[in-house]
């Protein structure tokens, strides 16, 4: 009820993921869905299609959003944990979704997904390079997180692997000049700035950005980083090295890694330093103003927003995401079109092999 921007919800996307990517892609102008190089020149070459690649992104909203808004012209590659929280194709009503195509790991298709598995790791960045002439993708997006309900104030810790493992397959499968967006939740720990320090180094520019589609109350921003360098083969090693050192030290209970980076080295590159606790400081103090005011309307029921209509209707209107209610297009089984395909085809069903 608190929110000012809660009635845009999903929009035509089968989740707030798809309109969480509209929101940012146009605050950034279209780096994502119109990636372009330093000389303002396209880096999708008139021979390919934009390629892309959603990780721990189940059940693919910021995918259906590109597809819709890319079409034929947008090749995606999906990896994320098999099982409740899968990629969810039928679901992709705002475009049919041929061109994106799902992989778990060791074994493909009928792999588990699990992001932290070295060998899943090595096996996807396999299959996204030698399906992109081994240059890689042109941005990657990684909008996930797991639950962790009841322990929302230790999130960022809880989930420090997992950013480790989303910046590794990034920069593994991003192709030189290509951009990454991702989500996070707080940047208090030397371990998150570190990590954020590294992604600070490997590309040209970087931003931490809180979009009016998260919602204002809880502590998500995003990271986004635009133009890969093309020296960063020491940082993605260097990772690697780190997920398996955590894997190693999960399995035999020992103490954990904090730090990344030293302190003395963050703290010494002081344009870096101070734009993170800049960063700090401003999301804090929105989260804090819209906790005060979830607080108020949960003290006074008579309390209403009166600009949600008015704000859903301006944001649909700057990302360019259409205002029409969500139409689930008519979709026949495989078998069945199939049928109606050869039936339409009579000299291709009567061919002889």
């Amino acid at each position: 009820m608190s929110n000012p921007f809660e009635s845009i919800a999903k929009g035509i996307f089968q989740n707030r993921a798809a309109l969480k990517m509209a929101n940012i892609d146009s605050v950034f102008d279209f780096m994502f869905t119109n990636p372009k190089d330093e000389n303002n020149k396209s880096l999708v070459r008139k021979s390919e299609p934009l390629y892309f690649a959603d990780v721990f992104g189940g059940p693919g909203g910021c995918s259906e959003y590109v597809l819709w808004k890319k079409g034929w012209q947008a090749k995606g590659f999906g990896f994320t944990p098999k099982g409740e929280n899968d990629f969810k194709l039928n679901e992709f009503f705002g475009r049919i979704p041929e061109t994106f195509e799902p992989h778990y790991g060791v074994n493909g298709v009928s792999g588990n997904g699990n992001i932290y598995d070295q060998q899943n790791f090595v096996e996807f960045r396999d299959f996204v390079l030698c399906n992109t002439n081994k240059k890689g993708v042109h941005f990657v997006v990684a909008d996930g997180a797991f639950s962790v309900k009841g322990q929302q104030n230790i999130q960022e810790i809880l989930s420090k692997r997992l950013y480790l493992c989303k910046f590794m397959y990034a920069l593994s499968i991003l192709r030189t000049g290509g951009h990454f967006v991702c989500n996070v939740f707080d940047t208090f720990t030397p371990f998150s700035v570190g990590l954020i320090y590294l992604l600070y180094k490997c590309f040209r520019k970087i931003a931490i950005h809180k979009p009016n589609s998260s919602r204002p109350a809880n502590s998500e921003r995003y990271i986004i980083c635009k133009w890969k360098r093309p020296d960063t083969e020491r940082v993605e090693i260097f990772l690697c090295e780190m997920n398996i050192r955590l894997n190693s030290m999960h399995r035999k209970n020992e103490d954990d890694i904090t730090e990344l980076v030293s302190m003395d080295v963050l703290i010494g590159d002081q344009p870096f330093f101070n734009y993170i606790c800049n960063s700090i400081e401003n999301i804090g103090k929105r989260q804090i103003h819209f906790l005060l005011k979830v607080k108020a309307f949960a003290e006074n029921q008579s309390l209403k927003e009166a600009r949600k209509e008015e704000l859903k209707k301006q944001c649909l209107a700057y990302w360019k995401v259409s205002k029409k209610s969500l139409v689930i297009p008519q979709r026949s089984d495989s078998h069945t079109m199939f049928r109606q395909l050869m039936e339409r085809s009579p000299a291709i069903s009567n061919k002889k092999n």
